[in-house]
């Protein structure tokens, strides 16, 4: 039975209390809902919180009964109680469902953009000039031979995006039924295997096989419709954008979340995120674009910070195990040996670390000494240093100056500079060793992934022979993936490839294309540290 001193303050203060907090695994409501302001909440849960603030104690649910008693008690007090079905949410087509989603972007990524339209054309030879016109002019091909409709295509542009988000830029598509059809599984099944996307292609063609819709006002609407969907999954290869993110109508009950919940909109963005990144192996290029002078004045202390900064952003936005791979020459021993610094950053890092003792997560940085005559790249992880690699392979303008490994495969302070993380072994290289590995003809000592630490790119160096002839050479003479960050005193480009993977026997020539070699991030993040002028690009990679 419902104490009779609960009286309508105490329910106010109840949801309130839900409000902060959201509502506990199984204590939503079925059948009913108690509706105050314009939002929704369990009826019998909001009793069983209110008699807290009446008597002093949760009152057990096992103590009253929900439906009938619980529905009249609060009605006495003034309040609306609904069924759930007609509260909020009206099925797959509810428009509220679409509003809360819009509500929780604007809230996660401030700007949102509602039915977008990107100017582009809509037939394949529109986009010729683009990475996938192939694959996409055999998608068109394989819809017109479905059911022998030749001309779907009615629009000259694109029709519009349910939303975008221009910072970080990504398209939200919310599918219905309707979106999950034969031609769109006949679609789906010809994508490219290293086309990023922000859902389950697997999934996807499931459901087309389960809901299986058909439309046929006008006859070729579902073929129109499959089409429209592949243009807008491949838009971001096209027009540089993060991986259309799809959201299925039934998968939630969306307009349940509340845009003023803290907790919900934690919930929806971490619904959101994982579409982009749900790893469980990665790794991530840190490619600073900075002021050398600037960067030069800095103390190894604010450089950590930035590190930190660094760091800290990148595991709030991936769970999982990785690797963060920072360029060479990060910190600085001046005129002292870099094994000077190496307690210093080890214990910073430990205690950087300390809170991931679920994950495994390995900082790669680079340390220069001696005024550059020691170039290091050490390896730390939440247990301390993992590995150690000396530079090997110097420049033609280093060869009498530097400190140089005596081989690729030599120990330094006792520490081998290959390091191990889920099952893959990683070799680190500094800076020009990348160029070693092909010059030399070094054979490869069993690493799966070569990481090279970059000192940094000036205006008149080509990044891109450095590309080409290093990060592709070696990877071409070892057979793996290379990674690499580098420092930027200029801007950076956005094509400038930080992983690299080449198989093609043929000689390797200035003439190979960044498209040939390039491995494309899941995602690339953009973070403006507001610190001494200096910007951060993040590139994430699945290992």
């Amino acid at each position: 039975m419902i104490p009779k001193n609960i009286e309508r303050e105490h329910v106010i203060k109840a949801i309130e209390e839900i409000k902060r907090n959201g509502i506990p695994t199984g204590r939503n409501s079925k059948k009913f809902l108690l509706k105050f302001n314009g939002q929704y909440y369990p009826p019998k849960y909001v009793i069983s919180l209110a008699n807290k603030y009446a008597n002093g104690e949760v009152l057990n649910f096992a103590q009253f009964n929900g439906g009938k008693e619980t529905n009249d008690f609060l009605r006495n007090l003034g309040f609306s109680i609904i069924e759930r079905s007609k509260a909020i949410h009206q099925g797959e087509r509810c428009q509220k469902c679409k509003e809360t989603i819009k509500k929780l972007l604007k809230k996660i990524y401030g700007r949102v953009e509602e039915n977008y339209k990107f100017k582009v054309g809509t037939l394949p030879e529109d986009f010729k000039n683009t990475l996938y016109y192939s694959e996409l002019k055999k998608i068109f091909e394989k819809l017109q031979n479905h059911k022998g409709h030749r001309d779907f295509v009615k629009a000259k542009t694109l029709p519009n995006c349910d939303f975008f988000i221009p910072n970080p830029g990504f398209i939200v598509e919310f599918d219905e039924s309707q979106h999950f059809t034969l031609p769109r599984k006949i679609t789906l099944e010809e994508y490219p295997t290293n086309l990023e996307l922000g859902f389950s292609k697997e999934k996807w063609i499931r459901l087309c096989e389960k809901i299986d819709t058909k439309d046929n006002n006008p006859p070729y609407r579902d073929e129109q419709r499959a089409w429209y969907d592949t243009l807008r999954d491949f838009l971001p290869v096209i027009l540089d954008l993060n991986p259309t993110v799809r959201l299925f109508a039934e998968d939630f009950v969306w307009c349940s979340l509340d845009p003023e919940n803290p907790r919900d909109v934690e919930k929806f963005k971490k619904i959101i995120e994982c579409k982009h990144i749900k790893l469980t192996s990665w790794l991530v290029t840190v490619i600073p674009h900075l002021d050398e002078k600037q960067f030069n004045k800095l103390s190894n202390k604010e450089r950590f910070s930035i590190l930190t900064n660094v760091v800290n952003y990148i595991l709030s936005q991936i769970d999982g195990n990785g690797i963060i791979l920072f360029p060479a020459g990060w910190f600085d021993a001046k005129h002292r040996r870099v094994s000077s610094l190496y307690n210093w950053i080890e214990r910073n890092v430990v205690n950087l670390l300390k809170n991931c003792e679920n994950r495994e997560i390995i900082i790669s940085v680079g340390i220069d000494g001696r005024k550059n005559k020691d170039q290091i790249a050490i390896a730390l992880s939440k247990n301390g240093i993992k590995a150690i690699g000396r530079k090997f392979y110097p420049t033609d303008n280093e060869k009498d100056f530097i400190e140089v490994a005596p081989s690729y495969l030599s120990k330094e302070n006792g520490k081998t500079r290959m390091f191990k993380l889920n099952g893959k072994k990683y070799f680190m290289c500094v800076c020009y060793d990348i160029f070693g590995i092909k010059h030399n003809k070094l054979r490869n000592p069993g690493v799966d992934i070569v990481l090279n630490l970059i000192h940094g790119f000036r205006h008149g160096e080509s990044e891109a022979n450095f590309a080409r002839h290093g990060l592709a050479g070696a990877s071409a003479r070892w057979k793996c993936r290379v990674f690499a960050s580098a420092k930027f005193f200029k801007p950076v480009p956005k094509k400038w490839p930080s992983a690299v993977y080449w198989n093609n026997d043929r000689t390797y020539s200035s003439s190979c294309t960044y498209a040939e070699i390039s491995i494309n991030p899941l995602k690339e993040f953009y973070l403006n540290l507001n610190m001494n002028n200096i910007k951060i690009f993040l590139r994430i990679f699945r290992l």
